[in-house]
């Protein structure tokens, strides 16, 4: 290989270590970018789920009676916790990514190193994400679903890079999933105002 560029149109790579330090050097500042993003979003995300589900379980007592209460009370409390849970261990993930850039970035290296098809999913992710920077966060997260299929058979030998690519392809899941929920707990508490100021 004598020639340090990487054409992933022309199936071209001739990468030398100068090469593959700058591009996993790009791998992990996309990385930590998206992870920023996710997680200013997840956090407004825990905030509004923790407010509105722990508001509208409150309402719900206050207007239900008898047996309802008791199914309200134990189903309100499931569902508040799962959209509390999943946004939770959603900045947990992220957080962990933050910490481990160091091994993210050696990880990358390494892998880069595998063969060609490993460094075309590579630049082929980095460029994506950085085209698409104006773009939710949940749209550049699902960037990163072959590069995790890239690494899904071999988590022993990449496990940074598997956990921050599980934080990021996870990431769309979780906060629609705790979205839905904070927004039937919004509607419901509609619900049970209107009841409440009824005479």
């Amino acid at each position: 290989m004598t020639d340090d560029h990487f054409d992933a149109n022309t199936d071209r790579q001739g990468f030398g270590r100068d090469g593959l330090d700058q591009l996993a050097q790009r791998a992990v500042d996309a990385v930590l970018r998206l992870v920023r993003r996710a997680s200013a979003l997840a956090g407004g995300m825990l905030f509004l789920a923790t407010a509105i589900s722990t508001g509208g379980f409150f309402l719900g007592i206050a207007t239900l009676e008898g047996g309802i209460e008791t199914v309200w009370v134990v189903l309100a409390s499931v569902f508040a916790l799962i959209a509390i849970i999943s946004m939770a261990t959603t900045l947990l993930r992220l957080r962990s990514v933050r910490n481990n850039t160091d091994a993210l970035r050696i990880e990358i290296r390494s892998l880069l190193t595998g063969n060609k098809q490993a460094q075309r999913t590579v630049i082929e992710t980095v460029e994506s994400t950085e085209a698409s920077q104006e773009d939710s966060v949940v749209a550049v997260s699902r960037q990163f679903f072959s590069l995790q299929s890239e690494v899904s058979d071999r988590s022993g030998q990449f496990k940074s890079l598997g956990d921050a690519l599980t934080a990021l392809t996870s990431f769309a899941g979780l906060i629609a999933l705790a979205t839905f929920i904070t927004f039937v707990f919004a509607g419901l508490s509609v619900i049970f105002l209107i009841a409440l100021a009824l005479p």
